[in-house]
């Protein structure tokens, strides 16, 4: 048996205790590790220009908070974890996309229906316009 080979084989062999050890966990990098990464990285930045350790600390839980539930066997309990977190955060996120939509735009300008809350395209510098709303046909005066 060669170098490479023998290599191969242990590669596989790890591989295969991986696949062993990961049956009946949750597994998964979903939003909720993916922010709570973000968090602990963002944590950890401010943590080394502020000098406070209670940042770092901080990170360090979010983190292990992370691998907690990436490793844990309650499934159902981690998925329903996500789902609440993403009902808590799809509004806030498009909110944000519209706001950074407005600003990266210079022709359009983009806003949001009162009634029905459809995100609505005018053109910019038509000054006081009435719009109608394609979905729920209300009308409203908005200055583009």
């Amino acid at each position: 048996m060669d170098l490479n080979t023998k290599w191969l084989a242990r590669l596989q062999k790890w591989q295969l205790k991986t696949q062993q050890m990961m049956r009946g966990r949750y597994g998964r990098y979903d939003q909720l590790n993916k922010a709570l990464v973000i968090l602990s990285l963002i944590s950890l930045l401010l943590g080394m220009f502020i000098g406070g350790g209670v940042l770092r600390v901080l990170a360090l839980l979010l983190l292990g908070l992370t691998y907690y539930r990436f490793f844990s066997k309650k499934i159902y309990v981690r998925a329903n974890e996500n789902t609440k977190f993403m009902r808590f955060w799809r509004p806030i996120a498009g909110k944000l996309n519209l706001l950074k939509r407005s600003v990266t735009d210079r022709q359009y300008r983009y806003f949001q229906c009162p009634a029905c809350h459809q995100t609505i395209r005018a053109p910019r510098g038509k000054g006081n316009i009435r719009v109608t709303c394609q979905s729920c046909h209300h009308q409203f005066v908005k200055k583009v």
